[in-house]
C-alpha cells in the first residue's frame, strides 16, 4: 500500500493570490513581489518578529498559525489578531526605518513569506499600484484595530465573548460545518488574550451565557443552544435587526 503523499506548502505566487486587496494587483506585479520574497520560519512558541525590532516588511503566513500580540507591564497579553495560512501581517510595512509595534508568535510551527520594505519600495516606485494596495491593506487593518480598541473600552466581557462566539458560529456555517457544537480547540488563555481579559473572566462569562440560556458548557464542548439569545447579548439586539 502506498503511503499518502505530503502536500507541499503553497508557493509565494499562490499565497499572494489569496491575500485581500493584494490579489487584485496585475499578475506581473504579484509575480514580482513573490520572486523577491524569502521564507521565514518560527518554531512553536518562538517569535517571527518581536516588538521594538527594526521592521522588515510585509509577511504572509504560509504554514501554521501566528498570533500578533501586545504585552502589558503586568504581563497580561492582548492578542490583536490571529493569522493563518494565506493571511497577511502588515505591521512591519514601514519606510521610515521604524520598529515593529507588536510581537508575532508562532502558535504552532509556522513559516511565512517576507517581502522586505526595500523590495516594496523598489517595486512601488516602478509600479505605484503596489503602493496603493499596501496603503489599502494597512487601512483595513487599522479599521479592525480601532474596532478592537472600541470593543475593549466600551463592551463588557460577556458581550465581547458572545460576539466572539457568534463569529465562530458564522465562520463554521459559511464552511458548511457544525456551527452549534464548538469544540474547544482554542484554550481559555487564548480566548482571554483575544478579548483583552484574563481566563477567570472568560470562565465567568461562559457561566453567565449558560445561565442566560444561550449556551451549554462542558469541559470539551460549547453547545450553542440559542443563537438569537447569544446575538442579543453580543450586539444588544438581534444581529441585523432594526432599531428606532
Amino acid at each position: 500500500m502506498l503511503a499518502p503523499m505530503a502536500i507541499a506548502p503553497r508557493t509565494a505566487d499562490e499565497l499572494l493570490r489569496d491575500v485581500p486587496v493584494i490579489r487584485d494587483l496585475p499578475a506581473q506585479d504579484l509575480h514580482a513581489l513573490a520572486e523577491g520574497s524569502e521564507i521565514r520560519k518560527a518554531a512553536k512558541g518562538a517569535p517571527l518578529f518581536s516588538e521594538g525590532q527594526t521592521a522588515e516588511g510585509f509577511f504572509v503566513v504560509r504554514t501554521g498559525e501566528v498570533k500578533l500580540t501586545k504585552s502589558g507591564r503586568d504581563g497580561r497579553e492582548q492578542i490583536i489578531y490571529l493569522a493563518r495560512p494565506g493571511r497577511p501581517i502588515v505591521e512591519g510595512i514601514r519606510f521610515d526605518g521604524g520598529n515593529y509595534p507588536a510581537t508575532a508568535i508562532a502558535m504552532r510551527a509556522a513559516s511565512a513569506v517576507l517581502m522586505s520594505n526595500e523590495l516594496l519600495a523598489t517595486l512601488g516606485e516602478r509600479r505605484p499600484q503596489i503602493y496603493r494596495s499596501l496603503l489599502n491593506l494597512l487601512a483595513k487593518r487599522e479599521a479592525k484595530t480601532l474596532k478592537l480598541v472600541s470593543d475593549l473600552s466600551l463592551r463588557t466581557v460577556p458581550s465581547r465573548l458572545a460576539s466572539f462566539l457568534c463569529t465562530l458560529v458564522a465562520a463554521r456555517e459559511s464552511r458548511g460545518e457544525d456551527a452549534r457544537n464548538l469544540v474547544r480547540d482554542l484554550t481559555t488563555e487564548t480566548v482571554a488574550g483575544r478579548l483583552g481579559t484574563v481566563r477567570e473572566e472568560i470562565s465567568r462569562g461562559l457561566a453567565l451565557l449558560e445561565r442566560e440560556g444561550a449556551l451549554k458548557v462542558t469541559p470539551d464542548l460549547i453547545e450553542v443552544v440559542d443563537v438569537q439569545r447569544l446575538e442579543a447579548i453580543a450586539f444588544g439586539r438581534k444581529k441585523g435587526g432594526g432599531g428606532s
